[in-house]
């Protein structure tokens, strides 16, 4: 049993290995210099530069790092040995392309508030340091420092002698200058008035005139020039850090994707903005040392984006992937453990317990945040067992720490238990009742105290959600006048990055002008955009708004882009006072009280806009895609139109590949609302799947011989049982017998198989597609639908018809921007409209018609010229890709999806016989892909728990982790947007790096079986490490044993059941997937 000292210590432990943001400006007595010397070094190098040498700007520093290498950590340190040598420091947190330099001066408004060494934040230092070198009398330097209050005198003064000191800047940024000493000031309107200005808000021009700035608003990139060419007045170098770049990229790569566009136009859409702006951000500053940190991937596509080459102004510099030595391992955990155990009346055996010494000389195979959450996994076991037990290995070995069970706290005792609840339900009663809460809703307080109470709030919530397997920090109380007040973050990929962010910024002013400033500034550091659906701006405001003319446009800007205005009722924050509170106070039952009562989910504000028990986002706008019409929830949807048609009745006859044609009444399965795909090892306990997870996909990490095809094919088995129909791609014939019966029963059938294997077969269509094989049942991409039935409906018609032009422009080379492309697209479009109308239909007669265009129907002279090289085009694409307006059943994801009458769903196998090369096949997916993509977004799951799936055998030749294919970017697409949609996409691979990490990190439900080689074995044990997992054997396991882990469950040891249909070992040959295709009769 812990003794109570020793409990007590545990429970001060607090590592927190992944930082936030806003960690950087808080001191850490954590750093190990040992980690990072040489990525330190460099920076410092470059600061050293920038302040002896004011006539030449130093070279950036691009600081790489895989996530978790300790990136965000490092800056903190530069930070802290910066300003100790008496230098500034600056950090930009970037959002959006589209806003970057207003991201860049918001940063530094934001950054003068932060503290410095000597006068309290760094805009006092800046400005206590210039006004001496001015000559200014001492109560001038008081004023215009914000130690007294300052009169418009004193600003004239201070202004004239800076002009005396450098004329040119004096100048040019006189305006900037006056906006930060007012922006610094005592007086609260004073302080609104240099706000806006720095924002580059016009706000009053009255009150802009009485404080003598002109009636010109500086742009943010002026804005940023004039800050850092007064900062340089001081002689003392600043440093600008860019940081974000990977989350913002993660998040908006597939959306700026359509499928019209390659995955490079993409990343120049989102990262050329971002690059350009560096590079100008290097050019305009003085006395400046910029600092980009990103993984290492980002900055490769940085330097293909940017206009110019990268390299000649920034120098990179790389932290290494793991922790350098087992010394520099152990000095990172006892640096930590000290600190949590001083002033406590125990002494541990060692710095490190209670991890033994030995254990690291496993550190070298970890990350720093690796390395954290291994300690801090088996910490909490410790608590969880009541006994200390000294970790020996931090990976896998011989002792192993076992998976937390209980809610940490709980005794054992159930009486005792209950009466801790108890107590603790009478001190937050107490608490809650006690609290003084209106500090934070009045203007002259809300900067103040309204950030802690939602930080508060927010690190209870994040508390009551341990249970789902989900991670969420939050960032903590921000510095003086912040444009936000809150935020949580979601992390939903911790490889790339990807997060999603939930703002929150309270504003009671009254004044029109203060209030348009602060939406303004809050949208700026959120990153609000209706392109970015993951990230959230939620303003709190217990009063009407102003209704002046500005402040109506900012606000009606803010509600386009998705933002939420709501109040916050005092009950909540008088709930987030007391949780405040209680975290102070030290409580073994804190926890479990958190998870049993939930008290911050419970209120009204976090109900209305953070996520759900169900996993849905409370406050987040519906998407809207491409087309501008909101996803269907599916109540008015046409039942032929759904992905999935569950039907009740007989079999049907045959494989008829025609789709339903009438509504059908639907039929569940045995399973319910998940699937069975086994049992676990360790219990015989039965192991299930939600169907709903499979929304946010699976992917299966597995070599030869692991039963990998055996379990994809029961996932589609069990799914198709409950009315999920599935497009499976076959890349190596042995997924086309998924309609075969077995001969006789398999040994390896369990319990029910039989029955199972009957209804399957029974209630599923199995329909096998040939690409490119005519003997068999080919699929074709057919551009024009047959216009015929809309002729007579006018909007129908036109939409179709640019719909077709659309999915035609780019094959006919007519969908660029130059002059000559856009009038080759309005001859496209009115021979389109002309043949249409006609009668006529398909792409062979579209050309002829083209060749030969008949007068009249284009009024552009050229018409005629531009139509025969249209032809020309269109035809060379038909031969280039015979897929292509080509021979074959239309590849509709809605004849794919739909059963015919009688069955309950429709597989769709897609067998690749006919698609010999890489190319071909990446080709056809990319196509498939972006028909599917489009056609969800039409057809919504709406409330059904998964609307259809989409598997991808051997995904890492179709979308892999270097390089890129035809289909990379519809693949990321897909894995990033599909899931609102109901689309689950599962993905099947024998390299686990080999996988594109934007597939692999979105997939939430990831299975591991048996591997060989031994560098595939270290790739997935590093991915299971990132996820908190260990794959102690992994290369030793049986066939159809994997690892799971998913949602709501941690690794789990499973054994998998055979497949529900036949499975020999050896798979088809072309010839009998070709049978199997070829329509009967």
């Amino acid at each position: 049993m812990i003794s109570d000292d020793q409990r007590t210590a545990l429970d001060a432990v607090s590592l927190n290995p992944a930082v936030t943001p806003d960690d950087v400006w808080r001191p850490s007595p954590h750093n190990v210099p040992e980690l990072h010397e040489k990525v330190a070094a460099e920076i410092l190098r470059g600061v050293a530069r920038a302040r002896t040498d004011d006539t030449s700007m130093p070279l950036g520093v691009a600081m790489q790092g895989r996530a978790g290498a300790g990136k965000t950590h490092l800056l903190g340190a530069v930070r802290e040995r910066i300003q100790r040598d008496g230098g500034y420091f600056f950090l930009v947190d970037m959002v959006s392309g589209k806003t970057f330099w207003e991201s860049v001066a918001l940063a530094l408004v934001e950054g003068m508030g932060r503290p410095h060494v000597g006068w309290g934040t760094q805009l006092k230092t800046f400005l206590r340091r210039l006004t001496p070198q001015l000559g200014l009398p001492t109560e001038v330097r008081d004023a215009v420092a914000g130690a007294q209050p300052v009169t418009r005198a004193q600003l004239d003064t201070f202004i004239w002698a800076l002009r005396d000191r450098d004329r040119e800047v004096g100048r040019d940024a006189q305006d900037t200058a006056r906006a930060l000493v007012l922006h610094g000031a005592i007086d609260f309107e004073a302080q609104d008035v240099g706000y806006a200005h720095l924002i580059s808000e016009p706000g009053d021009p009255a009150a802009r005139a009485a404080w003598g700035l002109s009636t010109a608003i500086r742009t943010p990139q002026q804005v940023v020039q004039d800050i850092s060419r007064l900062m340089a007045l001081t002689l003392d170098p600043t440093v600008i850090a860019v940081d974000q770049l990977d989350t913002l990229f993660a998040q908006t790569s597939t959306s700026l994707l359509n499928q019209h566009q390659g995955l490079e136009d993409g990343q120049a859409k989102v990262l050329g903005p971002i690059a350009d702006g560096l590079l100008k951000l290097r050019d305009i500053t003085r006395r400046t040392l910029v600092v980009v940190s990103c993984l290492p991937d980002t900055w490769v596509l940085m330097t293909r984006a940017a206009p110019s080459p990268v390299a000649d102004r920034f120098r990179t510099s790389t932290l290494p992937d793991r922790i350098p030595t087992a010394e520099i391992g152990q000095a990172i955990v006892a640096k930590r453990l000290t600190a949590a155990f001083a002033g406590m009346f125990f002494g541990p055996p060692h710095p490190t317990w209670p991890i033994a010494p030995a254990a690291f000389a496993d550190a070298p195979t970890l990350t720093p945040r690796a390395l954290l959450r291994r300690v801090d996994r088996h910490i909490a076991w410790c608590r969880d067992r009541d006994e200390v037990v000294e970790l020996d290995r931090l990976i896998d070995g011989a002792e192993s720490t076992p998976t937390v069970g209980p809610v940490r706290g709980a005794s054992g005792d159930p009486t005792t238990d209950e009466r801790r609840l108890h107590e603790l339900d009478a001190r937050f009663a107490e608490l809650v009742e006690a609290a003084d809460v209106s500090a934070a809703v009045d203007p002259a307080g809300e900067d103040e105290h309204m950030p802690p109470l939602l930080a508060a709030g927010l690190a209870a919530w994040i508390a009551e959600q341990a249970p789902t397997g989900a991670t969420y920090k939050y960032d903590p109380p921000p510095g003086r006048k912040p444009a936000l007040h809150g935020r949580l973050i979601e992390v939903l990929d911790e490889a790339t990055e990807n997060e999603a962010h939930w703002c929150f910024r309270a504003i009671a002013h009254p004044n029109a002008v203060a209030v348009t400033a602060r939406v303004k500034a809050a949208c700026t550091l959120a990153g609000l955009d209706r392109d970015l659906p993951q990230r959230r701006l939620i303003l709190l405001r217990n009063g009407p708004w102003p209704t002046g003319k500005r402040t109506t446009e900012v606000l009606a800007g803010f509600d386009a882009a998705g933002g939420l205005r709501c109040a916050v009722p005092e009950a909540d924050l008088r709930v987030f006072a007391a949780l405040r509170v209680m975290a102070a106070e030290p409580s073994t039952a804190l926890q479990e009280w958190l998870v049993n009562r939930r008290p911050a989910s419970g209120t009204e504000l976090f109900r209305a806009v953070l996520p759900g028990p169900d996993g849905t986002r409370g406050g987040a706008p519906p998407t809207t895609p491409d087309d501008g019409e909101p996803p269907s929830d599916g109540s008015d949807s046409d039942p032929t139109n759904a992905p999935v048609a569950d039907v009740a009745g007989g079999p049907a006859t045959g494989s008829a590949a025609g789709p339903a044609t009438a509504p059908v009444d639907p039929v569940v399965g045995a399973g319910g609302l998940a699937v069975g795909l086994g049992r676990t090892v360790d219990g015989g306990q039965p192991f299930t799947v939600p169907l709903e997870s499979l929304r946010r996909h699976a992917v299966v990490f597995a070599g030869s011989g692991s039963g990998k095809t055996v379990l994809i094919r029961r996932l589609v088995e069990e799914c198709a049982r409950e009315g999920v129909s599935a497009i499976v791609l076959d890349p190596n014939n042995d997924l086309a017998r998924l309609g075969d019966a077995w001969p006789d029963p398999p040994s390896g059938w369990g319990p029910g198989d039989a029955e199972r294997a009957a209804d399957y077969l029974a209630h599923t269509e199995v329909v096998v597609w040939t690409p490119r094989v005519t003997a068999g049942r080919p699929l074709s991409f057919q551009p024009l639908p047959d216009f015929t039935s809309l002729r007579d409906w006018p909007d129908e018609f036109d939409q179709a018809v640019r719909s077709a032009v659309e999915a035609l422009a780019p094959r006919a080379g007519v969908d660029r921007s130059s002059r000559l492309a856009q009038q080759g697209k309005a001859v496209l479009t009115e021979a389109l409209q002309a043949y249409a109308r006609s009668g006529m239909v398909g792409l062979p007669g579209f050309t002829d018609f083209l060749t030969d265009l008949p007068e009249g129907v284009s009024r552009l002279a050229r018409a005629g010229k531009l139509a025969e090289e249209l032809a020309e085009a269109l035809k060379a694409a038909m031969v280039t890709d015979p897929l292509f307006g080509g021979v074959g059943a239309p590849a509709d994801p809605g004849l794919l999806l739909t059963p015919s009458p009688g069955r309950r769903a429709r597989v769709s196998v897609i067998s690749f016989v006919g698609l010999t090369s890489d190319q071909e096949r990446q080709s056809f997916v990319n196509q498939l892909q972006m028909a599917l993509f489009a056609w969800i977004k039409r057809h919504p799951a709406g409330d059904r728990p998964l609307g259809g799936l989409f598997v991808m055998d051997e995904a890492q030749t179709l979308a892999p982790s270097t390089g890129t294919t035809a289909c990379t970017a519809s693949s990321i697409a897909l894995a990033s947007q599909a899931r609102k949609y109901g689309l689950g996409l599962v993905f099947a691979t024998q390299a686990p790096k080999g996988l594109h990490n934007q597939i692999s990190g979105n997939a939430t439900t990831q299975f591991f079986g048996l591997l060989n080689a031994p560098a595939q074995i270290d790739a997935a044990r590093q991915l299971a490490e990132a996820k908190g997992g260990r794959l102690p054997d992994i290369g030793l396991l049986n066939s159809g044993e994997f690892y799971a882990a998913g949602e709501g469950f941690s690794f789990v040891k499973v054994r998998t059941p055979l497949c529900l249909t036949h499975h020999p070992k050896a798979p088809l040959t072309p010839e009998e997937v070709v049978a199997r295709a070829r329509p009967a009769g």
